[in-house]
């Protein structure tokens, strides 16, 4: 940066800290508050069909399972669309909610589900609960027509959750697809499954090849590729996911993938272990002729450490002596009496998650030339910004000029809102002190030399002992003297560059700059 000194010789001393805080000057805390006071709901909105198994064991029909996969029907998948009413905004972020229920049962009416895509369209977002297949094949022997055993396996539970995460993928692509018509900006769709949702929202992040599917799923009836489902394409994955209590089927499947992830799980969790185990082990009641051997899955800690063993950034919310769901809902539902504390404090975190993700990256760079203030804006977008200048002052100018009437401390802050109308704020403090020459200290009378320097620099003109403060062209202290006798300063320490010098001798002082040249 290029520092001038006038002839007034006004010294600019800069000293700036950074810090950040949430606002915006077009729709205030859009996506962390509640702005909106109501919202549209588009209702059994179909965003793909698919194959259901069709063939229930009668006595296991409320649990969904099948004798066998040979048999199904071709359905319907549903989805309901909560937007914010009022809302003119047409390229917003989405989330897509997924439930809970042991891929057995649940739907997209579950209360968590619902609560949570209200009150985030509420906020700003367009949101999503969605249907995906349900169910298991089983394994039957009949005597005479008569059931006298069935067996529920790892490979049924495995095709059960990959039948959920090709409708989850199909799901993606619809709002990618629809984007324009439902004011959804496509590359900001994000997800958040709760339980089999959880276990779902983490397969569709990390399986994208076949070669990480297991190989039962092609086993007849094969199941197809992962985008057999729904709108072609491959464009399936999340820009961000949330798992609350969730898992893995297998921690090799992470690798380096880097999509912004946050784990929400409770230590004690007996339903999906937080580490190594086996889901809903000991909480199935025994039946003397059915058998439920479900798949070992890899839990929130598992996935954590693989994650850090891979240098991944994630976040991670991990509650000690919480078992399931422990914000408060069974399967999905609330108690009479509503969620418990932990909603509102679940919400906050994937609320500041989100947002992390959509809001722009501000910061801004400037110089000094007397009293006029220089200010670029480097941050990630230029939509819409608004500079305060400290003073009273203000701006709108991507880049802006700003001339200040008194010597202060101000604060310089700039807001930038991108097309999402995502906002974010950053400051930087400056000083500002005018040093005026003494008459008894004459600007002509000193001199420094050699300039450019390399490790010494020797100062004339002015009566010893004097003090020197050395700044670099950004108003930041590099080096400072007292009782120089000697006229001589040592800036090996100094790296190469232009520096201004402030010479103080008693009550007197004067300013002059020199070069630093490379060794």
């Amino acid at each position: 940066m290029k520092k001038y000194i006038g002839n007034s010789k006004i010294l600019i001393l800069i000293s700036f800290f950074t810090f950040l805080y949430f606002s915006a000057f077009s729709q205030p805390f859009r996506y962390t508050k509640t702005i909106f006071e109501e919202v549209d709901t588009l209702k059994e909105v179909e965003y793909a069909s698919a194959e259901w198994l069709n063939n229930p064991i009668s006595f296991l029909s409320v649990y969904n399972i099948h004798d066998g996969e040979n048999i199904t029907e071709t359905r319907p998948l549903y989805m309901d669309i909560f937007m914010p009413k009022t809302d003119t905004l047409t390229k917003r972020p989405a989330i897509i909610f997924s439930h809970s229920g042991a891929f057995l049962i649940g739907s997209r009416y579950n209360d968590d589900m619902i609560a949570m895509c209200d009150s985030f369209a509420r906020k700003g977002f367009v949101t999503a609960t969605i249907d995906y297949r349900l169910g298991m094949g089983a394994t039957v022997s009949r005597i005479l027509g008569l059931i006298v055993s069935l067996s529920v396996d790892e490979e049924n539970a495995y095709r059960a959750a990959y039948r959920s995460v090709q409708d989850s993928r199909a799901a993606i692509r619809f709002l990618k697809y629809n984007a324009n018509e439902f004011g959804i900006d496509s590359s900001k769709i994000f997800m958040i499954g709760s339980s089999a949702g959880g276990i779902q929202t983490l397969s569709t992040l990390y399986i994208n090849s076949e070669s990480e599917i297991p190989e039962g799923v092609f086993a007849s009836p094969s199941l197809g590729g992962l985008d057999m489902v729904g709108i072609e394409g491959s464009n399936s994955m999340p820009a961000a996911a949330v798992s609350l209590w969730g898992a893995v089927l297998d921690t090799k499947v992470i690798e380096d993938n880097n999509t912004p992830l946050l784990l929400i799980h409770g230590k004690d969790d007996e339903i999906v272990p937080f580490r190594k185990g086996i889901p809903l082990e000991g909480n199935i009641p025994e039946n003397p002729i059915a058998s439920f051997n479900m798949s070992e899955t890899y839990g929130s800690f598992c996935v954590d450490t693989a994650l850090n063993n891979r240098g991944v950034v994630h976040e991670t919310y991990f509650v000690k002596g919480k078992n399931h769901e422990f914000y408060g809902v069974d399967t999905g539902e609330f108690p009479p009496e509503g969620p418990n504390e932990y909603w509102d404090t679940i919400q906050h975190k994937m609320t500041d998650f989100l947002f992390d993700q959509i809001c722009p990256a501000v910061d801004f760079d400037y110089e000094i030339n007397g009293r006029t203030l220089i200010a670029s804006n480097k941050s990630t977008s230029d939509h819409s910004v608004f500079w305060d200048f400290g003073d009273g002052n203000t701006s709108t100018e991507v880049q802006t000029e700003h001339s200040y009437e008194m010597d202060g401390e101000y604060t310089v802050s700039l807001t930038v809102c991108n097309e999402n109308l995502a906002c974010d704020t950053t400051s930087k403090t400056i000083n500002i002190i005018t040093v005026h020459n003494s008459p008894d200290l004459k600007i002509s009378d000193v001199t420094i030399y050699p300039t450019p320097a390399l490790n010494k620099i020797n100062v004339t003109g002015v009566p010893v002992p004097f003090d020197i403060n050395i700044y670099n062209l950004t108003g930041q202290l590099q080096l400072s003297k007292t009782n120089i006798s000697t006229r001589q300063v040592d800036i090996t320490s100094l790296t190469p560059g232009i520096y201004i010098t402030e010479i103080k001798n008693k009550n007197t002082s004067t300013v002059c700059k020199f070069t630093k040249q490379r060794p």
